[in-house]
């Protein structure tokens, strides 16, 4: 899509008529509906064609009086859809709904929550009325974030297999099937498919080329590619730095500068050990633990600090201490703190 060609739907001419909700009206799965029905009606009247982008969500949420997270959420359920597709930087144009989509986007996060929840209800033998857990705790149950799981609820309202009754969800019926959840999220067979490319066309050691560059190869957002490289990276196939550095293949640990080596380890305890606000072992704690020079870990240290993820104090409650999680999970909601016995302190 070139965005310099492409005609700017303005939110006049989409008519949003839908101010007013009732207390229990479901405004996602109603908003969604609404941009659906207006998105096949005007493409088959000629009103728009695949590649006029959308308002933004703001201009949209502003006009109908809901939140612009609402709003994000209305997005995301049309993409899943097959009907927009996002471009970072240029913003969100229509698709035409009828064509086959990228074998890669056949299963949504949402879609997936869905399956899961509903693989929950039957094989916890659920009765009709009967309450299910908060969707806090179907995220922990799942491994599914908070959001989608959400989303996936109200989708089940929408399909008349849950109610809502008062601040909970009930089961009203049970008559559905669960797909076969083998599927993944649209990262993770991302991340697999480049693990592929990357074997095919890279040895350990070679930087790989830009994430704008595999967003346009794979045909996803940038933030997709970037997710994606999370995981491999998680995984050790890939390591990545901030800025000129890139990302570097790594299957081959032997590929790495010593401090690069340190620095990973170093990451990994973060993961596996801290929280936002904890305070890090020293330099010489560290340098023991890793069998390596102060230098070393100095350097390794000043790389996660320049990356966002540590920052140094100084005097007598002073040190090193963790200000984000590096490599955490996408969906992962961080908050930057300081470690509460260090402010008393």
């Amino acid at each position: 899509m070139n965005s310099t060609t492409s005609r700017k739907i303005t939110v006049a001419e989409m008519a949003p008529h839908v101010h007013s909700f009732s207390m229990r009206e479901n405004k996602v799965n109603r908003l969604t509906e609404w941009l659906k029905g207006w998105i096949k009606a005007s493409l088959k009247s000629g009103k728009i064609k695949p590649g006029d982008l959308l308002p933004a969500k703001g201009e949209i949420a502003c006009h109908i009086g809901v939140s612009q997270g609402t709003m994000q959420n209305v997005f995301r359920a049309l993409e899943d859809a097959g009907f927009v597709e996002s471009k970072q930087r240029i913003g969100t144009y229509i698709k035409n709904p009828t064509q086959k989509k990228h074998a890669e986007k056949l299963t949504s996060k949402r879609e997936l929550a869905i399956e899961t929840i509903k693989k929950i209800l039957t094989e916890n033998n659920y009765k009709i009325g009967e309450s299910i857990p908060s969707t806090r705790k179907l995220a922990k149950l799942t491994n599914i974030a908070d959001t989608t799981v959400r989303l996936a609820v109200n989708n089940l309202v929408s399909e008349g297999v849950l109610a809502k009754k008062d601040n909970s969800f009930t089961v009203k019926s049970l008559n559905f099937s669960v797909k076969e959840i083998s599927a993944q999220t649209l990262v993770e067979k991302v991340a697999e498919s480049l693990k592929k490319y990357i074997k095919q066309e890279f040895s350990a050691g070679e930087k790989l080329p830009a994430n704008s560059v595999l967003m346009k190869k794979f045909n996803v957002s940038i933030k997709t590619i970037h997710d994606a490289l999370k995981l491999l990276s998680k995984e050790g196939f890939v390591y990545t730095r901030r800025g000129q550095y890139g990302t570097v293949v790594t299957s081959d640990s032997s590929a790495l500068y010593n401090y690069e080596k340190v620095e990973q380890k170093i990451r990994n305890y973060i993961l596996n050990n801290s929280k936002i606000g904890d305070k890090l072992p020293t330099i010489k704690e560290f340098s023991q633990m890793l069998n390596t020079s102060g230098k070393t870990v100095k350097k390794a240290l000043d790389n996660l600090a320049e990356d966002g993820y540590l920052m140094f104090t100084r005097g007598r409650y002073g040190g090193t201490f963790v200000t984000d999680l590096p490599q955490a999970g996408e969906d992962a909601y961080k908050w930057l703190a300081i470690n509460s016995d260090y402010v008393q302190n």
